[in-house]
């Protein structure tokens, strides 16, 4: 049997083309659900009475999609910057999201830095953004929350 070696959640990073070295908190909510057809109604009725049932892939209900929270930096826009560039120029971005769609990967690493999973995003582009809150009594650093929807995932290792 091979050893058991937790992975820690703490040890992970994301990247997107030309968006690397990033100071990311988190990454939640990575996820896609399928959805099944067939299962509703009986398929036919056979002989002695008995009934056909059938389940099938209907492809997925929504895109994958994901949360990441990345650490607010000072001259640092490049998230933000994607986000415009995919949105409508009727909504205040520029409106090339054909082409401002982007690559990425999770990573994970093992507690002694090597990476040990890796999942491969498909044309990934910002969905959402909202700013954490700024509160005068606050101890936390300030975050951009950005979601992030995709064509594929595949976990590759």
């Amino acid at each position: 049997m091979p050893e058991l070696k937790p992975i820690p959640t703490s040890r992970f990073y994301v990247e997107f083309d030309g968006l690397t070295q990033k100071l990311i908190k988190s990454i939640t909510d990575f996820s896609f659900t399928g959805q099944t057809t067939g299962h509703e109604k009986p398929l036919a009725s056979t002989k002695d009475g008995k009934t056909l049932w059938q389940t099938t892939s209907g492809g997925f209900k929504q895109n994958p999609n994901f949360t990441i929270e990345v650490y607010l930096a000072e001259g640092d826009m490049d998230f933000y910057n994607w986000m415009l560039a995919t949105m409508p120029k009727s909504e205040g971005g520029k409106g090339e999201w054909s082409k401002n769609r982007k690559a990425g990967a999770l990573v994970a690493y093992d507690s002694e830095d090597a990476e040990i999973m890796r999942w491969k995003i498909t044309n990934g582009w910002i969905k959402s953004y909202k700013i954490s809150e700024f509160a005068s009594d606050s101890n936390q650093l300030a975050v951009e929350t950005f979601e992030i929807v995709c064509e594929q995932v595949d976990r590759t290792t």
